[in-house]
């Protein structure tokens, strides 16, 4: 037993007796509606790849963009299994290689510092992992000899000291059960001088938005030490930051708050204590992982199913921005504790996000994408919601923004969730078209999602490839604002509200079907206003669009609404339901194309009876902030609503309207 607050084990990674096998990347391939979008993602990161940003002259020039870049073009080459996007990779992971001294300390040419690195490491883990090239795991460990060396004169701050445990998984990978002393032993150091956040997700303090937390002064004290480092010369940065200096600065209590409080760090967080549980052999320590997104959902959580973060902790009101770098790393650290929880409320989480937030990031045919999205957002402008966001909440064509370069690990990673093993078990968590290809007992196994969830409802279940008669338990997950049917030989097997369980035993040409009843709801909000749902599907009143460049130089574009905006559906009174509407929705189901992130034209939209509202209006700084006390017109008028992901502009929490 190594000595340490974490107590590392003897054996690295252990899975625990009830967690979920993760399949490996490219198990779970697109299909449908999802192939064709992840295509659209593709040609992306094609423009993204271009950019001299990303990497000039195949050196690692800025910070943190070329690793997460490459990790997400890892992820999309495994899951699409394109060999030519495998060789783009390798071409760019050549960079991070080259970047590296003798000494095995690597870096950017300019900017990024610490926080750099630990991408680094997790984008050549999933070089790793694709290729299974040994120069990656020797690189690795070159990385980590140089580091255990080092630590205890390295100076660590801000968010690179607050993501020291993202290194762990890549410890595991490379140090296999022989892991020697000092690599376990680094792990032991890095969590324990990182921040504690078991001590945050047991005890949540961050309860307000970020700046009912610190005064703007502590604020810009603090990035201005941040920034003046930074910026020196590396010579000078050598004198001016030492280990003693950083430490102190480190535990400033308004330094750590800042860090502590920042969206991305948090979102990654959310796995650690599932890391240190596979790591160090904790028992039952996952359960912080969902008691530290519960609490970001309760004190910072909207309709979309992710928290808002502009950058930092916005809390509950629906003008406030959600990072989609920030979305990104929650789905992923999402994945991980479904893998080791089993709890189905991560992957109701997960869809809310990969469906609402994650599509309405980007414009139909993702030429271009957005830093940061709001639940109400009526001007998708560069001048709202700056913060510290270049474009506001325009959307930026070319550039490799924040956004831009995270949506490309977002459906690599969101596959993952869709189906997990557990002995003879496969555990069917999230739905989308796509393919599965697995075994269980040896036994291969091929079946194919035909979809279009989460538009349409029904699942089909379609066994391309069994070996024999394949005995195996099923288990699906139940969507949360759902009811569900399992239907085989047109005959119902079985029904649920959270969960069907069955056994059975597939062999090629097997097919079945899941049928779910997927009602309209009105569901209460934490800022007290109303949303509504079809499913996972966030619905938002649709004024209709208009776009423009925002410069005759400027990347960024930005997104107008057409009609008016300002109305709440009318809701009604009737015993025992706390709030429905006052009349039924009608529904218009539209043509299903491979495409049906479209904003001319949804899979489908609801024509809901609505009061306009006098006195909503625009803040100083053009976010449509609620009244607090609505004035409605006395006249009702039908209003067009379409799924969140569906408009780039549009309103998705509203007043209670009786």
């Amino acid at each position: 037993m190594i000595e340490s607050a974490y107590g590392a084990s003897e054996e690295i990674m252990q899975k625990s007796p009830d967690s979920f096998e993760l399949l490996p990347v490219g198990s779970v391939t697109p299909e449908g509606w999802l192939k064709d979008q992840m295509g659209l993602v593709n040609d992306l990161q094609k423009r993204l790849g271009a950019d001299p940003a990303v990497s000039r002259d195949g050196k690692w020039t800025n910070g943190e963009i070329l690793p997460r870049y490459v990790r997400g073009l890892c992820l999309l080459a495994g899951t699409l299994n394109d060999p030519q996007l495998r060789a783009k990779a390798e071409s760019f992971v050549s960079a991070i290689f080259d970047s590296a001294d003798r000494g095995g300390d690597i870096g950017a040419q300019a900017g990024g510092g610490l926080a750099a690195k630990i991408e680094a490491v997790k984008a050549v883990l999933s070089f790793y992992e694709l290729t299974g090239d040994e120069r990656a795991a020797t690189f690795l460990r070159k990385f980590f000899k140089n580091q255990f060396n080092t630590l205890s004169v390295t100076p660590m701050w801000y968010n690179g000291r607050a993501r020291l445990s993202e290194e762990i998984p890549a410890i595991a990978a490379v140090g296999g059960e022989d892991a020697p002393v000092w690599l376990k032993e680094l792990a032991a150091k890095l969590a324990t001088r990182s921040c504690d956040w078991q001590r945050l997700a047991d005890r949540f303090p961050f309860k307000r938005p970020f700046e009912k937390l610190i005064s703007p002064t502590a604020v810009r004290r603090v990035m201005s030490v941040v920034r003046s480092a930074d910026a020196a010369s590396p010579e000078r940065r050598a004198k001016y930051l030492t280990a003693a200096r950083a430490d102190a600065e480190w535990k400033k209590p308004s330094h750590r708050l800042v860090v502590e409080t920042d969206g991305v760090n948090l979102a990654k967080a959310v796995k650690y204590p599932v890391i240190y549980d596979s790591f160090f052999g904790y028992a039952e320590r996952e359960t912080l992982s969902l008691k530290l997104a519960g609490a970001l959902e309760r004190y910072h959580g909207n309709a979309t199913g992710m928290f808002a973060s502009d950058p930092k902790l916005a809390g509950v009101s629906a003008v406030r921005g959600i990072d989609i770098e920030c979305a990104a790393e929650f789905t992923e650290s999402l994945v991980e504790v479904l893998a080791a929880t089993g709890e189905a409320a991560c992957a109701d989480i997960i869809e809310s996000i990969v469906y609402n937030v994650m599509g309405r990031a980007a414009t139909e045919d993702v030429s271009s994408v957005a830093d940061v999205v709001a639940p109400n957002l009526t001007e998708a402008d560069p001048e709202i919601g700056k913060g510290g966001y270049p474009y506001g909440t325009a959307y930026v064509t070319g550039a490799p923004s924040r956004g831009a370069i995270a949506l490309l690990s977002v459906y690599p990673v969101f596959l993952r969730s869709v189906c997990m093993k557990k002995e003879n078990r496969l555990n069917f968590f999230s739905y989308a078209p796509c393919t599965v290809n697995t075994d269980i007992n040896g036994a291969k196994l091929r079946i194919k999602l035909e979809t279009g969830y989460p538009f349409r409802n029904t699942v089909v279940f379609r066994v391309e490839e069994a070996d024999d008669d394949v005995s195996v338990t099923l288990n699906f997950r139940v969507p949360r604002r759902t009811t569900m049917q399992l239907i085989s030989g047109g005959q119902v097997v079985a029904s649920g509200e959270r969960d069907i369980l069955v056994k059975c035993i597939l062999r090629t040409g097997s097919t079945f079907m899941l049928k779910l009843n997927i009602p309209l709801t009105v569901s209460a909000n934490r800022d007290g206003t109303v949303s509504l749902y079809k499913g996972s599907l966030l619905m938002a009143g649709a004024p209709g669009e208009t776009w423009r460049r925002s410069g005759a130089n400027s990347p960024a574009r930005s997104a107008h609404p057409i009609d008016r905006w300002a109305y709440a559906p009318v809701l009604g009174k009737r015993p025992g339901v706390r709030f429905n509407l006052a009349e039924n929705e009608r529904t218009v189901v539209n043509a299903f194309s491979t495409r049906p992130l479209s904003h001319t034209a949804p899979p489908f939209a609801l024509k809901v009876l609505c009061r306009n509202i006098a006195n909503w209006e625009c803040d100083e700084y053009g976010r449509p902030v609620l009244p607090q006390k609505p004035i409605f017109a006395e006249e009702g008028i039908v209003r067009n609503f379409v799924p969140f992901c569906c408009t780039a502009v549009g309103i998705s929490h509203f007043p209670v309207c009786r």
